[in-house]
């Protein structure tokens, strides 16, 4: 997750890098499935399609994978995400890319550091407070969660971000890598840049019922305050195309 200058970094597949919450509490009933995560396994990888759309209509398809590096006793783990051939392309004056970045995960699913390559060729860490967005395992349908944190690199202000969710239900995904039971995650991530525009995301994101892996999402995006002088995205399609 980077909001840095006009550069539009591809968001990370929430399958592998999981999004966590802190405060959930259930709703649904007594019967209700109970769904725990599971930690990935070690070396396994999956491979996304994206497609966002910005405020003029254009298409920028990207392509990305996400392998897991490392997973140590407690289920905390480690990914590594890169893009699949291709580059950064600029559209209406907006940089889209997909970086390059090793995240570290808890066990629940939930970025808590990313890292990648700064101008200079040495690593650069940002750190997720107390962690990233996403709900709180063990979860059942009905579940809502709650979350304030920050994300911030060295040298530059952390950013704030406040989100709201729900665990909708479990339905029935095709995406090119399959036929999947979902669950659908539902969600608003709100932040506002450095510039004073104020972000809003509306998430979905169904995550295979067997390994938590993220195998569809969609975000539409909102914003008021300050008009950038360049182009935005207005919506992000994600799928998986392979896994193993």
């Amino acid at each position: 997750m980077k909001h840095s200058g006009l550069v539009i970094a591809v968001a990370m597949a929430l399958g592998l890098a999981g999004c966590g919450g802190d405060t959930s509490h259930g709703t649904a009933t007594t019967s209700a499935q109970t769904f725990a995560f599971a930690p990935p396994a070690l070396n396994s990888q999956r491979s996304y399609a994206e497609t966002i759309t910005d405020n003029s209509n254009n298409k920028i398809d990207e392509s990305y994978y996400d392998m897991v590096t490392a997973v140590d006793a407690s289920g905390s783990y480690t990914v590594y995400q890169s893009a699949l051939g291709g580059g950064a392309s600029t559209v209406n004056g907006a940089d889209y890319s997909v970086l390059t970045e090793t995240l570290g995960v808890n066990n629940s699913g939930q970025p808590v550091t990313a890292s990648h390559a700064g101008n200079d060729g040495n690593p650069v860490v940002c750190t997720y407070t107390p962690h990233g967005a996403g709900p709180t395992f063990p979860l059942t349908v009905g579940t809502n969660w709650t979350l304030d944190f920050t994300y911030g690199c060295p040298g530059q202000p952390a950013i704030a971000y406040m989100q709201t969710g729900t665990v909708v239900g479990v339905e029935s995904v095709t995406v090119p890598a399959g036929a999947y039971s979902a669950i659908r995650l539902q969600s608003t991530l709100s932040w506002t840049d450095a510039n004073g525009r104020v972000h809003n995301e509306m998430v979905t994101n169904w995550r295979d019922v067997a390994t938590l892996v993220s195998v569809k999402e969609s975000i539409t995006y909102s914003y008021s305050g300050p008009e950038p002088a360049h182009g935005y995205p207005v919506s992000t399609d994600i799928v998986l195309t392979s896994g193993s």
